[in-house]
């Protein structure tokens, strides 16, 4: 298996339903970011990765010393093997989980906060960047933890780690204070420098029925909807030659408004040729969303002529 998750930070394209899509720009780079308050859910998978890469954003409110203001953030595959961040009884700890215990474990108090800078890595009232990687034991090898924040490294600790038969990766974070966003997530290397950026769309050609809200309905099986992408406003932004690591086809929001059509295909089409990529079964709450993300390697300048978008269809 190889996969690659990318989210902006919007919680109806996680794959449990009850978290909260906050727009904050102050509190998120993409201006999005979500909280999600069930533990031991987020991502699905079709198996289990044989290693886990993972790098988000996440606002760190410190304001008050009420135990009100607490907070936990988590992102572990299986809810073992990962990273924690939480505030109680106002120390902030940093935490990396292996095989659920708490091996790496890190903790401050955010009214000193150089302490807390120094021990951590964390930055109270900022929005935080932490990178991690986590491998299993193989053989008479342990595994590895690696975590960094903001971009300096604070543990590298080896441990018989075991991801067993773990399919669901945990986002879980309990307030709207503490937001995540900018998630990537994969089996392969996410390098420190990637980060989520929303395309602006440019052209639509769709064979679905365009409503005034903006959005777009499917009455028949094999509809379309592509979108072309402003290259030039990305190019003058980020450059030509930036590399493009990853593509998320989004529909937000995405639902099915009656039994038949209750899947969305993910597409991409350069010049004349169309490839399909991942389906995905939508349910019928209003307020869903459906994401296809996938690795790619290519140059900013090479989406020039790409279309991106879904076809809708009756089964997997």
């Amino acid at each position: 298996m190889s996969f690659k998750y990318i989210n902006p930070g919007y919680a109806n394209l996680l794959d449990v339903a009850g978290g909260t899509t906050v727009t904050d720009a102050t509190k998120s780079k993409t201006g999005v970011g979500f909280y999600q308050p069930m533990a031991g859910h987020g991502i699905n998978l079709s198996e289990t990765p044989t290693e886990l890469y993972g790098k988000f954003d996440v606002f760190l409110l410190h304001e008050g010393g009420s135990a009100s203001y607490d907070f936990e953030v988590r992102v572990r595959i299986g809810g073992a093997n990962g990273i924690g961040i939480k505030r109680y009884s106002n120390v902030w700890y940093l935490t990396g989980y292996c095989n659920t215990y708490a091996q790496v474990s890190r903790s401050a108090n955010p009214y000193y906060p150089d302490t807390l800078k120094s021990e951590t890595g964390l930055v109270p009232n900022a929005i935080n960047t932490i990178y991690f990687h986590s491998t299993p034991k193989v053989g008479d090898d342990n595994g590895n933890l690696s975590i960094w924040v903001n971009g300096t490294r604070i543990a590298d600790y080896n441990y018989a780690i075991s991801f067993g038969a773990s399919t669901t990766i945990e986002v879980y974070g309990t307030y709207a204070s503490n937001i995540i966003s900018n998630l990537i997530l994969s089996d392969t290397e996410i390098h420190q420098r990637e980060q989520v950026v929303i395309l602006p769309v440019s052209t639509t050609e769709t064979t679905m029925t365009a409503n005034l809200d903006g959005t777009y309905t499917a009455s028949a099986a094999n509809q379309q909807i592509l979108q072309g992408i402003d290259t030039t406003s990305l190019i003058a932004d980020y450059g030509a030659d930036s590399d493009i690591k990853g593509i998320a086809v989004i529909g937000n929001p995405a639902y099915r408004t009656a039994e038949g059509l209750a899947y969305l295909t993910g597409l991409d089409k350069h010049n004349d040729t169309v490839t399909q990529y991942g389906t995905k079964e939508v349910g019928t709450a209003n307020t869903g969303g459906a994401i296809d993300s996938r690795a790619v390697s290519m140059k900013l300048s090479d989406l020039t002529g790409y279309k991106f978008g879904w076809k809708a269809g009756v089964g997997s």
